[in-house]
């Protein structure tokens, strides 16, 4: 079943705040491998995928603990994946790509979650399925956005961001000084006396 934006959002909005910590997380781990290896004289990632499976794998072990504390969330840990269970409500984290979907080989287990009529095992008909995608910017120096989408294969049925809480909200200070104020006090420095070394 696909559930609608409206009906994903009730159930998840409760967890926001621990999705994008556990996003966030991840791609802070991997920015501090990045800075480790380049202050190492290692090269880049050659491959993006590379970096993607990182942080996929410190998003995992994250989450796992994150939501695993929750008391109405069922963790489904696999030998490649892992899956959350909300009420009537089953999500995956994946790396989303240009079309907004995420990203995987497609297996049977893949495929059942892509379909919209497919069925996960151990779940009912009336689990809805959502995939919670994150973007890196073009040249993947930041986190670009965070959204829950649902999907019917290779078709974007719908999307919702998880922006963060206005409570956490960044406040970007300027870069550059202002301008004094022309009509304003101007505080100019005090000349300071530099002792006489002629009569030493």
């Amino acid at each position: 079943m696909t559930p609608t934006a409206d009906q994903a959002r009730a159930i998840l909005e409760p967890y926001h705040s621990l999705i994008r910590d556990v996003i966030e997380a991840a791609w802070a781990e991997w920015k501090a491998v990045q800075g480790f290896r380049a202050s190492q004289g290692y090269p880049p990632m050659l491959y993006s995928r590379s970096i993607s499976n990182y942080i996929f794998d410190a998003l995992a072990r994250t989450a796992i603990m994150g939501f695993g504390a929750e008391a109405t969330v069922r963790v489904d840990v696999e030998s490649q994946t892992f899956k959350l269970h909300f009420k009537d409500l089953c999500a995956r984290f994946k790396k989303g790509g240009e079309d907004k979907l995420g990203q995987n080989h497609p297996t049977q287990a893949a495929l059942a979650f892509q379909e919209a009529a497919g069925m996960i095992p151990g779940t009912s008909h009336e689990t809805g399925k959502v995939e919670i995608i994150w973007l890196p910017n073009e040249i993947w120096t930041n986190l670009d956005r965070i959204l829950v989408v649902a999907r019917d294969g290779d078709r974007l049925i719908w999307e919702y961001e998880v922006e963060r809480e206005a409570s956490a909200a960044v406040v970007l200070l300027p870069t550059t000084p202002s301008e004094p104020d022309a009509d304003g006090p101007l505080i100019r420095p005090k000349p300071i006396a530099l002792p006489n070394t002629e009569q030493q």
